[in-house]
């Protein structure tokens, strides 16, 4: 898996009307550190105009290389998976896929295609489709415009996929935390910090935000060895 972004996607936007929209698209491809992205049949002038100034910095980059493929058959041709974001259901076109779910559903390639602005995707570009998954929004105005919903899917599976390879990390057990509890108690008494009188409550709830923070060994290696330092300081200035 990769260490960092969402090298393993690749974005693809169908049919795309409005150069803006690409533009946008091609900002948030490196805000988010995607892998590939791609064209499928644009329907607008996409190398200049607005589309070039909402693509900003290295983004502008990425924009001018996007690759432009003449159907999608040819451009998930790649991928492992092929995920379609629609915002219509039916009997063709049934929802099987959560966005949070992503990530830890699908392995290898995995294809994020964006229909039209108007029409979303076509039938025949739903049944190349191998999951379908529609966006939370309020029933009152469920349209997303399409820069946007592709802002929302990249920002939470970068939220997944970080949570992910923090998975694969080795995560400190309860066992393990008990001596930095320890060590982190002993600091706190050299440098005389008592919490208004209630020195347990404090390192109570110090204790639920180590425990929150899912530490890893390195991590809590890193701690102790600031703990030592402190108390290092503390003493060494009580000895002057």
């Amino acid at each position: 898996m990769s260490s960092s972004g969402l090298d393993r996607y690749k974005v693809l936007l169908v049919g795309t009307k409005t150069p803006g929209n690409i533009g946008s698209t091609a900002r948030l491809l490196e805000n988010f550190a995607v892998g590939e992205g791609g064209l499928v049949g644009p329907q607008c002038d996409w190398r200049e105009g607005m589309d070039q100034w909402m693509a900003t910095g290295p983004s502008r980059e990425r924009l001018n290389a996007l690759p432009v493929y003449p159907s999608l058959k040819e451009a998930v041709a790649d991928c492992h998976a092929v995920v379609g974001f629609t915002a219509r259901a039916g009997k063709t076109r049934k929802l099987n896929l959560k966005l949070e779910s992503v990530a830890s559903s699908l392995s290898g390639k995995v294809a994020l295609v964006f229909g039209r602005e108007d029409y979303c995707l076509f039938s025949e570009e739903i049944e190349l489709c191998t999951h379908l998954c529609a966006l939370d929004t309020g029933p009152a105005f469920p349209a997303l415009n399409l820069s946007h919903s592709v802002a929302v899917v990249l920002s939470r599976l970068y939220q997944e996929e970080n949570a992910s390879r923090r998975g694969h990390q080795q995560l400190a057990t309860a066992q393990e935390l008990e001596p930095m509890f320890d060590h982190l108690e002993s600091s706190l008494r050299v440098l005389g910090y008592s919490g208004e009188g209630n020195p347990g409550r404090v390192l109570s709830k110090l204790r639920k935000i180590y425990q929150r923070a899912g530490l890893s060994r390195s991590e809590i290696e890193l701690l102790r060895g600031l703990f030592t330092q402190i108390e290092r300081l503390k003493r060494d200035r009580s000895s002057l």
